[in-house]
């Protein structure tokens, strides 16, 4: 009977290499990014014989493929499973010693890509956003995966002295959107509509009686914990109002959160021109100000399962049960396997 463990698959440049990097694999690290951070991977190699830092030293920029199996990790009769972790390009190589090490660095975004490496200026006039991603991701050689019903057509856009990858990043925050680069795609989302997906996973808290329900993954095996609740410049309500000074017309909306009882009212002044983008930008103003109220961080034993942008319920920490999403999951892959989970809180409605 196999033991339990985790076998990574690693190719370079598209050939598997997986064989001769077992002899000195130490460690590998895999950050998962929900938006707004490139995902991450970090390989340790014992070098003693100084290989690493020689003959098979790696060219930056190369390519690092990595798919992780698993091999009975529930349990002696639970048999494979697989997560392909993804594309990365070699970011950096740092040396130490002693023991002799070589540390491999690689991001979903290489820096010699045309997304990342190369500041442009131009403009769209009366372009969808989804068109302006188009252009900017096949610019750089990516596929894009526009996931969201939300497709705002923008009179005016100028890109001046950017990188497409911050001027994306920065046209996506406007429009209430989320930006993920990974496996050579661009992905365009909208968190609301991630955080509505019905959790199949429930986070419990050690010693919480609990009845499991058919078709939940429950993760008990916590090894550690942190919550954080904020108290100021959280609020109830947003009122968006604005006054075309050349028409005299006076547009103004309110949304408010349905899950709050009380609280403060936020004022926005901004520019719109109806009702139903006032409505628009309340909810995305709210949003931004609440996103963070409620955070976690949970330890756990190594899990496949806890990806970025997963929901999860979270059972037996008091005030801070509820349903939450997955927003970075760290992979730690070393003499064992544990994995470690930023969360926060799903918003009602927005």
């Amino acid at each position: 009977m196999v033991p339990r463990q985790i076998i990574p698959t690693v190719k370079y440049n598209g050939k598997d290499i997986s064989q001769d990097l077992t002899a000195f694999l130490e460690s590998i690290s895999y950050t998962d990014n929900l938006s707004g951070y490139a995902d991450d991977i970090d390989i340790k190699l014992e070098d003693r014989a100084g290989l690493w830092e020689s003959d098979w030293f790696p060219d930056r920029g190369a390519t690092l493929d990595v798919t992780l199996t698993s091999m009975n990790w529930k349990n002696l009769l639970s048999g494979t499973n697989q997560l392909h972790v993804g594309i990365f390009a070699i970011d950096s190589i740092d040396g130490s010693g002693p023991p002799r090490e070589i540390d491999l660095k690689a991001v979903s975004v290489p820096d010699n890509n045309e997304l990342r490496g190369v500041d442009r200026t131009r403009s769209w006039e009366k372009a969808e956003l989804k068109t302006i991603a188009n252009d900017v991701a096949t610019g750089a050689g990516m596929e894009l995966v526009y996931d969201s019903e939300d497709n705002p057509t923008l009179d005016r856009v100028e890109q001046t002295e950017q990188s497409d990858l911050s001027f994306l990043l920065k046209l996506c925050e406007d429009n209430g959107l989320a930006l993920k680069i990974c496996n050579n795609q661009v992905v365009i989302f909208n968190e609301t509509d991630y955080e509505k997906a019905e959790p199949k996973i429930t986070i419990v808290r050690p010693g919480t009686i609990y009845t499991e329900a058919k078709d939940m993954m429950y993760v008990d095996n916590i090894t550690g914990y942190r919550m954080h609740a904020v108290t100021r410049d959280i609020y109830k309500a947003c009122h968006v109002q604005y006054s075309d000074t050349s028409s005299g017309e006076n547009i103004e909306a309110t949304f408010t959160d349905p899950s709050k009882k009380e609280g403060k009212t936020l004022q926005v002044k901004e520019q719109v021109k109806s009702i139903a983008e006032a409505e628009k930008l309340a909810k995305k103003k709210l949003r931004e100000k609440n996103r963070d109220e409620w955070t976690m961080t949970v330890d756990t034993v190594g899990n496949f399962a806890l990806l970025a942008a997963t929901t999860v319920n979270v059972l037996g920490f008091g005030k801070f049960d509820g349903k939450y999403i997955i927003t970075s999951a760290k992979h730690d892959i070393g003499s064992g396997y544990t994995t470690s989970i930023d969360l926060r809180r799903c918003l009602n409605g927005y």
